[in-house]
């Protein structure tokens, strides 16, 4: 009985190393191919056609570059801010250096909600919000 579980054992393990042995070589053998693909020479765009093309980014200022809104569909855009929420005490907020509350118009908008930390402007045309919020907290913040 020992010798018909050792000789089972024995053969699986054979029977295993085989197929190990076997997915190696096949894996060796797709390396080589894609080795042997990638030493190809590949002919690209000649230089006339790579000076036609435009430069495909848009080079930003540190500025520009902090304001930039991920839409829905994953696309990024650089948004010109108008409004910097700087502080909020009580039920006011300075917004773009000067102190706002609640209602008060800032150029196409109505300062709709004071929070924390956020306030919202209310578009004086639609129903479109715009959300600021205060800096982080390592920055520094002044009040004037």
């Amino acid at each position: 009985m020992k010798k018909i579980i050792s000789l089972t054992i024995t053969a699986s393990v054979a029977l295993f190393a085989a197929q190990e042995n076997g997915t190696r070589t096949a894996l060796i053998k797709d390396y080589k191919m894609m080795f042997e693909r990638i030493g190809q020479k590949r002919i690209g765009a000649d230089e006339k056609e790579i000076e036609k093309v435009n430069p495909p980014f848009i080079r930003l200022t540190k500025e520009e570059a902090k304001k930039i809104v991920v839409k829905k569909d994953g696309t990024k855009v650089a948004v010109k801010q108008e409004y910097t929420l700087q502080a909020i005490l009580n039920d006011r907020a300075k917004i773009s250096g000067k102190w706002y509350k609640k209602g008060d118009a800032i150029g196409d908008y109505l300062l709709a909600t004071i929070k924390n930390d956020v306030v919202y402007l209310q578009s004086k045309t639609d129903d479109f919000k715009k959300r600021l919020t205060l800096r982080k907290k390592n920055e520094k913040i002044s009040i004037k």
